[in-house]
């Protein structure tokens, strides 16, 4: 049973899982950045969130795409706002509404991260032949559409 289909997928998430975490952690200083996964997932979820809104996201717009607790986004966004990665805008329509942004620097952390992580794609998709990779791309391609 351990090299049934499930199990070898399920073990290449997981590599591939702590291998891209190990990749971003070594982007610059981002080791001493001191960033947990979920506070990189909500960075970049508000930078994909601010492509079609760019005055910025609510709290309430990003705990329902995070699908978590309005409570519990607010504590990530608070402790991402005083690392000044994401900050907080007000809204000049309605004053009680807060716009959530990225900050320059957060943008530029993302930016390096996704380059590192980049790096490690291209690095494992060219040690495939090329039938080989276009088989693989277009089957995980169909899995995260199933996602």
């Amino acid at each position: 049973m351990a090299n049934s289909d499930p199990a070898i997928l399920r073990k290449a998430v997981s590599r591939l899982y702590d291998a891209f975490r190990e990749s971003a952690e070594n982007v610059g200083n981002v080791s001493s950045v001191d960033i947990s996964i979920r506070q990189h997932q909500t960075m970049s979820l508000v930078c994909r969130l601010t492509e079609d809104k760019p005055t910025g996201v609510t709290l309430k717009e990003l705990a329902e795409a995070m699908k978590l607790a309005p409570a519990t986004v607010s504590e990530l966004v608070e402790s991402l706002v005083k690392k000044d990665f994401l900050q907080r805008i007000q809204n000049p329509e309605d004053r009680r509404a807060v716009q959530i942004t990225l900050t320059d620097h957060g943008q530029t952390l993302l930016d390096q991260c996704i380059k590192c992580v980049n790096g490690l794609c291209e690095k494992l998709l060219s040690e495939l032949p090329a039938s080989e990779r276009t088989a693989m791309l277009n089957a995980l391609e169909k899995i995260t559409n199933k996602l």
